[in-house]
């Protein structure tokens, strides 16, 4: 939800590297996934 800014607000920073925090979150989702199948690797080979 947006919020009116006034005199005494100022708008929040765009957060670093992306437009909208959507992609900090699809980034460490992948990041997630990645790591999971990873391990899932892993655990195969050496099984």
């Amino acid at each position: 939800m947006k919020q009116k800014t006034t005199e005494n607000q100022q708008a929040d920073p765009p957060p670093p590297f992306f437009k909208s925090w959507n992609g900090w979150y699809a980034l460490v989702l992948l990041n997630l996934a990645a790591l999971i199948l990873l391990f899932y690797a892993f655990t195969r080979y050496f099984q």
